[in-house]
């Protein structure tokens, strides 16, 4: 069966009065109905992955946080020992002045990396949220394709069931035919 192909599963008969809005046709719906199904548990599991990533994008900013005021006290202890240096050996005064240069450097280099880091997240983010709308958006899709296969009169009106060539003679649509 072609995918432009339907099957008809339920109509009314040529000839009935109908008010406008009445369903008049019904396609096979059995297999969007199922998609349908796919596509809600697939919103499900993009917003919990949304989800999980603003948890995880809040723990690394966090640990960062935290790195930084690690450095940032590791800088102030240096800076501290540093002070020491007049009752310390040679070696050891070289050593502690490299260690609070190193420490300085590490801080100032964690500090520059804030609003990388900080536009990283932001980054992320808008990429998770735009599959969380295009997620619901093709779940919206395919309930109004499911809602399309039941055809509802346009006006109030008398059923009329147009021929089609059937074989080789014209005949009347009639349920369990592909259109």
């Amino acid at each position: 069966m072609s995918e432009f192909m339907l099957v008809l599963q339920d109509a009314v008969k040529p000839g009935t009065l109908v008010r406008k809005g009445t369903p008049v046709a019904e396609f096979d719906r059995q297999y969007m109905i199922q998609r349908l199904d796919d596509y809600r548990s697939s919103v499900i599991q993009t917003e919990a992955n949304f989800k999980k990533l603003l948890a995880d994008l809040d723990m690394s900013k966090t640990s960062h946080n935290q790195t930084i005021r690690s450095s940032e006290g590791a800088y102030e202890k240096a800076k501290l020992d540093l002070k020491t240096v007049p009752v310390l050996s040679d070696m050891d005064a070289e050593r502690r002045k490299l260690a609070l240069e190193e420490s300085d450097a590490r801080f100032k280099q964690l500090k520059k990396e804030v609003p990388y880091g900080d536009e990283g997240i932001r980054a992320d983010r808008k990429v998770a949220e735009l599959e969380v709308n295009k997620s619901r958006l093709e779940l919206r899709r395919a309930e109004a394709n499911v809602n399309r296969l039941v055809m509802k009169a346009p006006i109030d009106g008398l059923v009329v069931m147009q021929n089609i060539f059937r074989g080789s003679e014209f005949d009347q649509i009639k349920v369990g035919d592909q259109l």
